[in-house]
């Protein structure tokens, strides 16, 4: 995922330049490289016209491209009358959200009065009709390389097996830049040969393919809805945490380490995931001082809304920064 900060009107540009890029990279053929670049175009103007500019975060998923307009503006009191064309709070036609729904394949907006607006657009290569996504979407995440940078040493990835269980995993390469992208992309690529072990031996077999790397902190979190826990197992400074509706937000136990040099001890902790229940997980480019009460209705939403929303507001600006959300109580 990549990352242009929008101001003006030439960070638009580039905004749609690299949108419709990933997307030919993908496969997508004229029509559907055109319509992502119409919505590219709307959702920057958006963000200099109502949020004062913003962030535009481009996803390339093979098969969609997915988008995540981020602003700090005043935010929409009434969203479905902002969703109507020809509805304007700044003397424009009025189209411009609008013709992001219709487009879009999956649509999820996420506004409060005076603490901004979140907008997710995703667009398939074979572009099926527009229709709302599904409300139990199981996971999203955000991951952008430190600013300067051109390769991101944090890296994520997940597994679904058989029995319905969800293994998320996380990795901070050690520092930032080129090397630290090398560690990262070992870990993942550890991961994807050990997902069906339990999470602690997860974590012992990257340990291990990490050491001729920088290393870095790595985390596995396996989800269990026919138990309603969560398996965490960590090593470095990757936080995790389980947020339940009405309830205190639950922190998960990381040992002190780093994968493949330094691991005293590998172990995993179970913690409970009731209904509507959250797994978040963050590398430390964001800082921990979050807290999704201050959202009204923002649990509720796309997972990778949630990891937006966390992101432009708790990332430290100084290193790569990586959130991941997961609904806890259902693949």
């Amino acid at each position: 995922m990549f990352e242009v900060v929008v101001n003006d009107s030439s960070a638009v540009a580039e905004g749609r330049r690299r949108a419709v890029a990933a997307a030919t990279a993908s496969g997508f053929d004229e029509l559907r490289a055109g319509q992502l670049a119409i919505v590219a175009t709307e959702l920057g103007t958006n963000l200099i016209k109502h949020g004062g500019g913003g962030r535009l975060l481009v996803g390339n998923g093979g098969e969609r491209i997915e988008l995540l307009a981020l602003d700090r503006g005043t935010g929409m009191a009434d969203i479905g009358a902002c969703l109507a064309d020809g509805f304007s709070s700044a003397g424009t036609a009025g189209n411009g959200l609008g013709a992001v729904r219709r487009l879009a394949q999956q649509f999820h907006v996420a506004s409060w009065t005076g603490k901004g607006t979140a907008v997710y657009a995703c667009l398939s290569r074979q572009g099926e009709t527009a229709c709302e996504p599904p409300a139990d979407e199981p996971i999203g995440g955000v991951c952008i390389a430190k600013p300067g940078e051109q390769a991101c040493g944090d890296a994520w990835a997940s597994h679904l097996d058989e029995a319905g269980r969800r293994t998320v995993f996380m990795v901070d390469g050690l520092g930032h830049g080129t090397e630290a992208a090398v560690a990262a992309n070992e870990a993942v690529a550890q991961f994807q040969r050990s997902r069906h072990e339990p999470p602690a031996q997860i974590l012992h077999a990257v340990h291990q393919a990490l050491r001729h790397t920088r290393g870095g902190a790595v985390a596995v979190a396996r989800i269990d809805p026919a138990s309603a826990t969560v398996a965490y197992a960590g090593l470095g400074n990757i936080a995790g945490a389980v947020v339940t509706p009405g309830a205190a937000v639950r922190r998960m136990v990381s040992h002190n380490g780093t994968a493949g040099h330094n691991a005293r001890k590998l172990q995993a902790f179970d913690y409970p995931c009731g209904r509507g229940a959250l797994l978040v997980m963050h590398s430390d480019g964001l800082s921990g001082g979050w807290a999704l009460d201050a959202y009204p209705g923002l649990a509720r939403q796309h997972p990778l809304l949630v990891a937006g929303v966390l992101y432009r507001d708790f990332a430290r600006g100084r290193d790569d920064a990586t959130v991941v959300v997961a609904r806890a109580d259902g693949a």
